[in-house]
């Protein structure tokens, strides 16, 4: 069997992977209306039925001309 080689020295800054810092995500990006990371409860503008769980706000686009906001109840919202 062969021996593993050890290293005993620390790494040097030139090996040492550098940082990486990711860009952040911006609250709101000119030019879109819809952002696909907020879920928003809508109902069926044909049927009258409000569906069980929220949705991506991103389906009110005109991907899905029949689902309309659901109203809020909370006042100034």
């Amino acid at each position: 069997m062969a021996t593993r080689n050890q290293v005993t020295e620390p790494a040097t800054p030139s090996e040492a992977p550098a940082a990486v810092t990711e860009p952040a995500i911006p609250e709101k990006v000119e030019g879109r209306k819809h952002d696909p990371r907020k879920l928003v409860y809508v109902y069926d503008t044909e049927t009258g039925d409000k569906l069980d769980r929220p949705v991506p706000e991103t389906w009110l686009d005109g991907r899905f001309p029949h689902l309309s906001l659901t109203p809020s109840k909370k006042a100034g919202k």
